[in-house]
């Protein structure tokens, strides 16, 4: 359809065919960052003895922990998270059995408000917040013993 019988179409002009712009000048600041780039290629051979003594993360492969320390300090993480997560839902489930079995318990107020609906708010909510706190201490200490302990003791733990 080549017939524009819509009057508002008439001022659309379809241009495919563009002459090319003029190439603008290259501002001198980048044709000189243009210059100094280096071009960085990955490593095939073998590095030279001056790349090893040069590069500080060189030693990080002789410093890397065995997967029996690995093991040892992950069961001690997991042990560690599931003491705390018993103690949370020990306490929780302990004062929901003491408020079902003893309405003298529910039944009491502190500043009139049933100790029964206190408890979830004093307790419950900052406990996770105080055992999280506990477990990345206890965390961090463990790490750092067991990376600090000499390889012929970590043998022992197998």
């Amino acid at each position: 359809m080549t017939d524009h019988d819509d009057p508002a179409d008439e001022d659309f002009v379809l241009d495919l065919v563009r002459e090319p712009q003029q190439r603008s000048q290259v501002p001198e600041a980048i044709r000189a960052m243009r210059a100094r780039r280096v071009t960085v290629d990955m490593p095939t051979g073998v590095p030279s003895v001056q790349e090893v003594l040069l590069n500080p993360r060189g030693h990080a492969a002789d410093a890397q922990p065995s997967q029996v320390t690995v093991r040892r300090l992950m069961r001690v993480q997991l042990r560690l998270g599931i003491n705390l997560a018993a103690i949370f839902f020990g306490l929780v489930v302990v004062a929901n059995v003491a408020f079902l079995f003893s309405p003298a318990l529910a039944a009491t107020t502190v500043a009139g408000i049933p100790l029964e609906w206190l408890f979830p708010a004093v307790v419950c909510i900052p406990l996770p917040i105080i055992l999280g706190w506990f477990y990345v201490r206890r965390a961090t200490e463990n790490e750092q013993s067991i990376y600090a302990e000499p390889v012929e003791a970590q043998d022992v733990y197998q």
